[in-house]
């Protein structure tokens, strides 16, 4: 049985250094996301579409870990490319995150569309994404470096990628409901009647710090992600909790354990659809490896396709017309809950992972019901049920927040399926490739509907509407 070496403690500086550094994987593309209410209540060009438009530069944005992965498999096996890879990623989330602090607002007129999009936002928005996207295959190949227990610390980090900007921006939050002010009053005479009038306005409630703020504390953690990243790479106390090249004996505090690197790749490769392409080893010696038929493969990669397709590409680019109506607060709920909901469901599926197929069916069955339910509100905007009612705001954030943590924990409960498969190699590249496939061909097909055709209709209300402007004297 192979075996590696691994302390029983950790360094409480290094497993610090290494939440900072896994903070940083996510951080900037959750912190969009979670940023978009505000956004839309802002005025950005682009309205209840900037969803779309995130979810495709997303896809898009794809070509970099692809990019990774064809350089690693051309470069000489001794050459590691995940440390200039990290480098280069960091400067550039770095770089983008600062920039959005003076840009995120700059317009230019497209002709394509006859009107103006907010261009500076949209592509440091495609840069963010290059950057956590390759984050999921440079990252964890770095901190495989590393004694195995720092592994989780990592996940930690991961996880706090969703958290703290979903915990920034409720502490942000959109401003309370807009009300009705009178600007001024005035004299008219209407078909000779004299009319006392009066000029209404809306008077919009700021949110407690504006987006430049946020997206300082965006760049606050990458650059927190890159420091501690250097500190990792360079600091003597980070050097000594790396993984002895040889352990001929015993080493004081070292004990010798199975290899887990198979767990590490299936957190990873559940949580962002790559890596995790080595075959089981002995570390899975407690969890049978079974032998899949090429029936049940199939039948696995229809509901990946699937589910891959309504989470990342079709749900997402409606979720401002889902909650939009039901207002901006309960958007920003919707948004930050669900991303809150991600890590933790992949968490379940890493502490107490199961095997059973009719799992999958069921959770992705109940994540399409609760997704039927949200492209229902779309669809109905800008009058959904319920609306303006405690009882709709509840069901609306509730069934996104099913929706995420349904799918989610299906993709991941495949991903352990087929990591604990004969031949999981080839299963996992599959795995991935048939993620990315169908998040891509969700996210072309709701794109032209939302942004071509406007089969949604966004709620703009305008609470100075009901009221009168002039009374006869």
């Amino acid at each position: 049985m192979a075996v590696n070496c691994r302390k029983v403690s950790v360094s409480p500086l290094v497993a610090v250094l290494v939440v900072f550094f896994g903070t940083g994987s996510w951080v900037a593309i959750n912190g969009l996301w979670v940023e978009l209410p505000l956004l839309v209540k802002l005025g950005i060009p682009e309205g209840y579409q900037l969803a779309s438009y995130l979810t495709i530069i997303i896809q898009l944005a794809n070509i970099g870990p692809v990019l990774f992965v064809i350089l690693s498999y051309a470069t000489p096996k001794h050459i590691r490319l995940e440390v200039p890879a990290i480098y280069l990623v960091v400067t550039i989330g770095i770089t983008a995150c600062t920039l959005l602090i003076f840009f995120w607002d700059g317009t230019t007129y497209w002709d394509v569309v006859n009107d103006y999009r907010s261009t500076a936002l949209l592509i440091l928005a495609f840069f963010l994404a290059i950057v956590d996207c390759t984050s999921s295959v440079a990252f964890t190949p770095f901190m495989s470096r590393f004694m195995n227990l720092y592994v989780t610390w990592y996940f930690v980090g991961e996880g706090f990628s969703a958290l703290l900007p979903s915990l920034v921006a409720l502490g942000q939050g959109v401003g309370g409901e807009e009300g009705c002010r009178a600007n001024f009053t005035y004299e008219r005479y209407i078909n000779g009647t004299k009319n006392n009038c009066t000029d209404w306005i809306t008077d919009a409630k700021s949110e407690r710090f504006p987006p430049e703020d946020f997206f300082i504390f965006l760049t606050a953690m990458m650059s927190s992600c890159g420091l501690a990243f250097i500190l990792l790479n360079y600091l003597p106390l980070s050097k000594r909790e790396r993984i002895p090249q040889e352990c001929d004996g015993p080493l004081e505090g070292v004990e010798q354990i199975p290899s887990v690197s198979s767990s590490q790749e299936s957190y990873t490769m559940i949580r962002n659809g790559y890596g995790a392409t080595a075959e089981p080893d002995d570390a899975d010696k407690d969890i049978p490896v079974e032998s899949l038929t090429q029936k049940n493969a199939i039948y696995l990669f229809v509901i990946l396709g699937w589910v891959s397709g309504l989470s990342n590409g079709v749900l997402p680019s409606i979720q401002s017309y889902s909650c939009g109506a039901y207002g901006l607060d309960t958007y920003l709920l919707a948004a930050t809950f669900g991303n809150i909901a991600n890590p933790i469901a992949c968490f379940l599926v890493f502490l107490w992972p199961q095997k059973s197929k009719t799992l999958v069916t069921t959770t992705a069955i109940l994540g399409t019901l609760f997704g039927s339910f949200c492209m229902t509100t779309a669809v109905l905007s800008p009058s959904p049920p319920l609306q303006f009612k405690l009882a709709g705001d509840i069901i609306i954030v509730a069934c996104w927040v099913c929706v995420t943590a349904f799918f989610t924990y299906t993709k991941a409960t495949i991903g352990w399926i087929l990591r604990n498969a004969n031949g999981s190699r080839s299963l996992l590249i599959w795995f991935g490739a048939v993620t990315q496939i169908g998040s891509l061909i969700g996210a072309l097909i709701m794109f032209p509907l939302v942004n071509t055709y406007n089969l949604f209709e966004g709620y703009y209300a305008d609470p100075c509407d009901d009221k009168v402007d002039c009374i006869p004297a």
